[in-house]
């Protein structure tokens, strides 16, 4: 009786001629690099200009190839002008034209705002009540703005009244509840830095 030998199937992705080779990887890379330095050297091969040559004429030369751009009357040198040229007047007009006194240049530094002092004590009282009777019209931006003063100095003057205090706080719990793990732990971490900066660690 005869017996029948059954080989085992092999897996039809493991054939070798399904695989590319290490030669193709290798061809492929090789030409990549070939074709970027192909590229590469001929944006380099550019032909120079002709006044860059060797002189003909037997004799030296200034060579002067300004940048191509819109023509003004400062790129082009006076020695290249003619004597008559219209250029070398435009030139002169333009360096006449400048100022020479520093004292009518702008400062390079914001100068300081006038300091005021023209508030009396009853403008202060009349702050205070504002401030107190209806905090919430009469903020201190207003009160600065009324009165020609600084935000700061409305500050030093006068108080917020309880009530205006107290919404704030309730403001600022209501946004302080909105914050996640991360944000008040970083809140955290930087209340216990200012602390540290008062104690000097």
């Amino acid at each position: 009786m005869a017996t029948s030998i059954v080989a085992p199937k092999r897996p039809f992705l493991t054939l070798p001629f399904l695989l590319p080779s290490w030669t193709d990887s290798l061809a492929l890379g090789s030409r990549r690099y070939q074709s970027s330095y192909r590229r590469t050297k001929q944006r380099l091969r550019v032909k120079p200009d002709a006044s860059f040559g060797p002189s003909h004429a037997g004799q030296d030369q200034i060579i002067y190839n300004p940048p191509s751009s819109a023509p003004t009357a400062y790129h082009t040198p006076n020695k290249f002008l003619p004597a008559d040229d219209a250029r070398r007047s435009m030139l002169v007009e333009s360096l006449n034209s400048v100022t020479s006194n520093v004292s009518e240049l702008p400062g390079v530094y914001k100068s300081e705002a006038e300091r005021k002092y023209h508030l009396t004590p009853s403008d202060i009282e009349e702050i205070r009540n504002l401030r107190m009777n209806d905090p919430m019209t009469w903020s201190r931006y207003k009160l600065a703005k009324r009165f020609e003063c600084s935000p700061i100095f409305i500050a030093m003057v006068c108080e917020a009244s309880p009530e205006k205090k107290q919404m704030q706080k309730q403001v600022l719990e209501a946004v302080q509840s909105r914050w996640g793990v991360k944000r008040r732990m970083a809140r955290e971490d930087r209340q216990l830095r200012r602390e540290a900066w008062g104690r000097d660690e």
